[in-house]
C-alpha cells in the first residue's frame, strides 16, 4: 500500500448498484456465482476495508485505523474476512430467494439472525444536534469486524420492511447465467429490470437489436 494507507491509489472501484449496503456487498461477486467468468472482488482484509469505506459504512479516518490494526494483528483480521465472505453469501442466498419467491435457507436466516444480534450490540444513541441525538455505532478501534455491523443492520431492515422487501430483485440477466447481481427497484412504476443499464441493460439491450436484425426479411 506504499504511503497509501487506505489503497486509494490502486484499488478496485466497487459498483453500488444494489440500493442497500447489504446487497452491494452481496454483489461483491462478478457475474454469476459458478459461472465461468465469477469473480470474487473481495479478496482480502484490506479490500474489505475499501469496499466498506466505498460502500459508506465506514469513514476514511476508520479504515486508517482499522488497516492499521489488520497490520498488527493480521491472523486476525484474515478471520474477519472469511467472516465477512460467510455473511455475504448467507444474504445473497437469503435476498436472491426472496427475488425469486422462493423460501429461504432457514440455516441462512439463522447466520443473519446471529450477526445481527452481534451488530447491534455495538449500536449505540449518539449526540446529535443542538436539540437531538442519533444512532450510531460504538468506536473501537481495535474492532476489526466493524464494517460488518451496519451490513448486518442493513440486513435485518431490508428483511422486515413490509414495503422494501418485495421490490428486491435479481438481475434479468440471471436467467442466462450472465448476472447474479441483486437490487431494491424504486422506480416509480416498479419496473426495473437491470443491476445497471449501462452494463446489463446495455447488453440486453444490444442483443435485442442483433436479433430483431438477423429475423428482417
Amino acid at each position: 500500500m506504499g504511503n497509501d494507507p487506505t489503497g486509494t491509489a490502486t484499488e478496485h472501484r466497487f459498483e453500488l448498484a444494489g440500493g442497500r449496503l447489504c446487497l452491494d456487498l452481496a454483489n461483491t461477486v462478478s457475474d454469476i456465482r459458478g459461472g465461468p467468468e465469477e469473480r470474487d472482488r473481495l479478496l482480502d482484509y484490506r479490500v474489505l476495508v475499501s469496499w466498506a469505506r466505498q460502500a459508506g459504512a465506514i469513514g476514511e479516518a476508520q479504515a486508517r485505523r482499522l488497516l492499521a490494526e489488520a497490520r498488527r494483528r493480521p491472523e486476525e483480521a484474515a478471520a474477519v474476512h472469511r467472516e465477512a465472505i460467510s455473511l455475504r453469501e448467507a444474504i445473497y442466498r437469503t435476498f436472491l430467494a426472496f427475488a425469486r419467491g422462493e423460501e429461504p435457507p432457514r440455516a441462512d436466516l439463522e447466520a443473519l439472525s446471529s450477526a445481527v444480534g452481534r451488530a447491534l450490540s455495538h449500536r449505540r444513541i449518539l449526540r446529535g444536534g443542538e436539540r437531538c441525538c442519533a444512532l450510531g455505532w460504538e468506536e473501537r478501534p481495535g474492532a476489526l469486524d466493524a464494517p460488518l455491523w451496519p451490513v448486518a443492520a442493513s440486513a435485518a431492515e431490508l428483511l422486515v420492511s413490509a414495503e422494501d422487501l418485495p421490490r428486491v430483485r435479481v438481475c434479468g440477466l440471471f436467467e442466462s447465467r450472465e448476472c447474479g447481481w441483486l437490487f431494491v427497484d424504486e422506480t416509480r412504476s416498479h419496473t426495473r429490470r437491470w443491476c445497471s443499464m449501462k452494463d446489463c441493460g446495455n447488453r440486453a439491450k444490444a442483443r435485442r437489436h442483433y436479433q430483431r436484425a438477423r429475423a428482417a426479411p
